[in-house]
């Protein structure tokens, strides 16, 4: 009895329920037994496109069965299920004129590859479906423009902060927009305040992890996924079209357009990568010895070299060698650091004026109101090169500097009396180092006098920065 190997495949199938290529099976069962074939094997290229040069696996064990003679027969659905390339047609015609095999369609009829008429007509088919292809892809393009120019969200996913939302058009069109979630747009406003006042993208993904929040997918944090979430123009009310930002969009924004541009900024700072590991000491850096020398955080040695209590210590070849316990010393800066901020307002640290966010916003405001003026006739080509110049290059710098024009890191703790120490127990190490960092320079520790008991206080010496 003859024998045939069936090959079904489909370009998209988003539900992933196999429905379409179990109907070209079922198909192909008919046409076989009609034919009186045997079917040896079903072959699936499921969710892959054939136009594409992409490699299918099912077609590929397809073009082995044809060379090692197999099966004497192919069944498929239609054509432009096997082929539609003619790179993939002219490798089954040679498997073909080898094997001697036949291919037969239920939709097509049988397909001769053994004769160059036969050939001429596969060929022709091929071109009617890479055209078919080559069409459907225009129709999607200029629909994707379409809806791009009006600010309707993309498909796929929504963004974190996001979810999908059925509405009824005028038409009675149903039609999905992107509705706020409340949770998920708390959680994304939290992750830009604190960018905004020095926090690491690593310590934000922990902080969400402990906090239970997941990302879209369902997944733990990640530096990269924090990130993400808060450079997606979409979290901005801004539309992307083609990589780039085609205008606003119909849904409402969670951040602001200056906000936004400012955590874009911070984000792509330089001086933001750190090569050293994290401190694990409070005042690791700042305690040194009278000859300047730094004293390391690290477990002291006790009996038989096993670990002992946390100190700060000269290591060697440091001279002389020194120590003291890290509990006592970071008990006595802390206090004395909030004693200083609880007496007096320190000066708030310099920098730019804040806003140069919204100055990004109203360049290209500037920016696209000249385009307007040009696109009605109102100014010549070569007014609006020479105005759109200098506007442009304003903006490129705005962009540069809006992460530097931010709000100072935690500047209420310096600027209100008590703020520090009220905040104090909530905050990490990172943050408390920010604060004692910011008023002591150096932390003198003197050796204690041989042969009496010396108070801490009288072994410590701090140098104030403000």
């Amino acid at each position: 009895m003859p024998t045939a190997v069936i090959y079904a495949r489909i370009s998209k199938d988003d539900r992933g329920d196999h429905l379409g290529v179990d109907r070209q099976e079922r198909a192909c069962r008919e046409l076989a037994a009609r034919r009186g074939l045997e079917v040896l094997d079903v072959l699936v290229d499921n969710d892959l496109s054939a136009s594409n040069g992409k490699r299918r696996p099912a077609f590929e064990r397809l073009v082995d069965i044809l060379d090692n003679r197999v099966a004497s027969a192919v069944l498929t659905y239609h054509c432009d299920r096997l082929y539609r390339r003619g790179a993939d047609l002219e490798r089954l015609v040679k498997m073909v004129e080898s094997s001697g095999a036949q291919v037969h369609t239920v939709a097509a009829g049988d397909v001769d590859l053994s004769t160059a008429s036969g050939r001429m007509v596969a060929r022709m088919l091929g071109a009617a479906s890479q055209h078919e292809v080559e069409r459907l892809g225009e129709r999607m393009k200029m629909k994707s423009d379409e809806l791009a120019a009006k600010g309707r969200a993309p498909g796929g996913r929504p963004p974190f902060g996001y979810s999908w939302e059925w509405t009824r058009e005028p038409t009675g069109e149903m039609r999905r927009r992107y509705a706020i979630n409340p949770d998920e747009a708390a959680a994304l406003k939290m992750m830009a305040r604190r960018v905004l006042e020095g926090s690491s993208l690593l310590a934000l993904a922990r902080e969400l992890d402990a906090a239970g929040i997941r990302t879209r997918e369902g997944r733990p944090w990640h530096h990269s996924t924090v990130r993400a979430s808060l450079v997606n123009p979409a979290v901005a009310g801004l539309r992307v079209h083609r990589r780039e930002i085609a205008g606003p969009g119909e849904w409402t924004p969670i951040l602001d357009r200056a906000t936004w541009e400012e955590i874009r900024a911070v984000l792509a700072d330089p001086a933001r990568k750190r090569t050293r590991p994290a401190r694990r000491y409070l005042l690791s850096g700042l305690v040194v010895n009278p000859n300047g020398e730094p004293l390391a955080g690290g477990p002291s040695k006790g009996a038989a070299g096993a670990a002992g209590r946390r100190s700060y210590a000269t290591r060697w070849p440091a001279s002389p060698s020194l120590s003291i316990g890290a509990d006592d010393l970071e008990e006595l800066i802390v206090e004395a650091v909030l004693q200083r901020l609880d007496d007096a307002v320190l000066p708030e640290p310099e920098t730019p004026a804040p806003g140069a966010g919204g100055v990004v916003v109203a360049l290209e405001a500037e920016l696209a109101e000249l385009a307007e003026l040009r696109g009605a006739g109102a100014i010549s080509l070569s007014e609006w090169m020479a105005a759109r110049g200098p506007l442009q290059e304003r903006l490129t710098a705005a962009r540069a500097t809006a992460g530097s024009t931010r709000r100072p890191k935690r500047s209420e703790l310096f600027t209100t009396p008590g703020a520090a120490r009220r905040a104090w127990p909530a905050l990490d190490l990172a943050a408390r180092r920010e604060i004692i960092t910011a008023v002591v320079e150096t932390v003198t520790v003197m050796p204690a006098t041989r042969g009496r008991w010396t108070p801490l206080e009288e072994r410590v010496d701090v140098t104030w920065r403000v």
